[in-house]
């Protein structure tokens, strides 16, 4: 009898349930069917949508997702990454035709059930989102550059006959394999929240400690040159050009510019009035001299062998040093560079005394002690100056009046050439530079005053 009563009751029920649902079949036959109460694709509430509803819904919910964004941080740097960069989306799927078809599709008993166990709670049906790790990693390895903090090498200046260094300052880099672990780690289980990845960074020692630079160092060239007949202002430009390039350091592979040093050739910059070179005549510029300073520099580059990068000969010749050992400077037109081609940085000491400028050029000697150089020129050619000679007329001198103002000066081609023994014998000779110095005619003024 009570197993009776049990069957009368289920089936009750379920032709109650067949009543209810075709009741809501036959609305829908009328209406667009929409999505049952209590129904969630990941955190959208479908509820109530029909199918163009809930995918606009889901792709609104997208959208959002990837405007969001996460950052990563290493002091007061941080690189900010938006989730649309990393192509994030969720994977195809079937959730919005089940959850249409929900309640109304199946078997009575099954679509029963389907309405009974929303009652008892939501039902949800997760998305599955994926995201570029390759673009990750692309952006991560980008990036790092930014929240980069780098090494500064530890310098060092000559003063008084002693040298005084700079302590070196560590740097800091990313370290992106763990970085990134630890963002895919956050990506995978997201909350749809922002959030922050603190990077992980290592110390980054610079190339040259103070340690290293206190090591022994040794005078690679030495050069001194003499003004003893120059005027007081130009005697005052080449102190001037030694104070202005004293202790400039070059690290390994860096390049000396002459320009960066000397220039602007200008009053403001300590520079007088002095005798300079200018198409073939002495004249009075500011800054006259300076190439006296760079040829001086020249020679000591050479004895240290180090990379000259350009180099070019005066116009004419100069009295301070012989045929192509001299390097003129020019603003726009001639300047002299070279290169630290040693492992170890470089310094430039350079003063006057005495009417005479020198140039040190301190570092690590690195050379054979059984090697030595030398440096030779030889003329190749002599060129006389024409016997036409460079008139200029003064109309406020009487035409007796006559004056050479500069004596005829011969022209030349010559070449420098550094000779390297080893124990004493000579076992090599290369050509350094070949320069060309133009023949010049007497320059005359005469009267024209009648």
């Amino acid at each position: 009898m009570k197993k009776f009563s049990k069957y009368i009751t289920s089936v009750f029920f379920m032709v109650l349930a067949l009543m209810i649902l075709s009741g809501s079949k036959a609305v829908y036959a009328e209406e667009e069917e929409v999505i049952c109460n209590g129904v969630f694709i990941d955190t959208v509430d479908v509820s109530g949508m029909t199918v163009k509803e809930a995918q606009e819904a889901l792709d609104e919910h997208k959208n959002e997702l990837r405007n969001m964004s996460f950052a990563i941080v290493a002091g007061d740097k941080s690189i900010i990454i938006k989730m649309e960069d990393l192509d994030y989306a969720y994977e195809p799927h079937n959730h919005i035709k089940s959850a249409i078809g929900l309640g109304k599709t199946g078997n009575l008993i099954k679509r029963y059930k389907d309405l009974k166990d929303i009652e008892h709670g939501k039902k949800v049906y997760p998305l599955t989102y994926t995201y570029n790790k390759t673009k990750l990693r692309n952006i991560i390895e980008k990036e790092a550059l930014a929240i980069e903090v780098p090494a500064i090498n530890a310098s060092y200046i000559r003063k008084n006959g002693k040298f005084h260094y700079t302590d070196h300052v560590l740097g800091s880099r990313m370290d992106t394999e763990p970085t990134i672990l630890s963002i895919i780690d956050k990506l995978d289980n997201w909350d749809y929240m922002g959030f922050v990845v603190n990077a992980d960074m290592v110390e980054v020692e610079p190339e040259f400690t103070r340690a290293k630079l206190e090591t022994k160092k040794s005078i690679l060239g030495e050069y001194t040159t003499q003004y003893k007949s120059s005027s007081q202002d130009r005697a005052a430009n080449l102190a001037n050009g030694a104070k202005l390039i004293n202790n400039a350091l070059l690290y390994p592979g860096e390049v000396f510019s002459s320009y960066d040093y000397l220039l602007p050739f200008s009053v403001d910059n300590g520079y007088y009035v002095a005798g300079s070179y200018n198409a073939g005549r002495v004249e009075q510029s500011i800054g006259g001299g300076a190439c006296q300073v760079t040829t001086t520099l020249y020679n000591a580059v050479l004895w240290a062998e180090l990379d000259v990068v350009e180099r070019l000969a005066h116009s004419m010749t100069v009295s301070y040093v012989d045929l192509a050992f001299d390097a003129a400077i020019a603003e726009g037109s001639k300047n002299f560079r070279f290169r630290n081609n040693t492992d170890m940085p470089i310094l430039i000491e350079a003063f006057s005394k005495d009417r005479e400028i020198t140039f040190r050029i301190w570092g690590h000697e690195s050379r054979d002690p059984d090697r030595t150089i030398k440096y030779v020129n030889k003329v190749v050619r002599e060129i006389s100056p024409s016997s036409t000679e460079k008139i200029t007329r003064d109309s406020s001198k009487p035409s007796s009046y006559r004056k050479v103002t500069q004596s005829a000066k011969k022209g030349y081609e010559a070449e420098l050439y550094k000779v390297i023994y080893v124990n004493g014998e000579e076992v090599g000779r290369e050509l350094v530079n070949k320069s060309y110095y133009h023949a010049e005619p007497a320059h005359v003024t005469v009267g024209t005053k009648k």
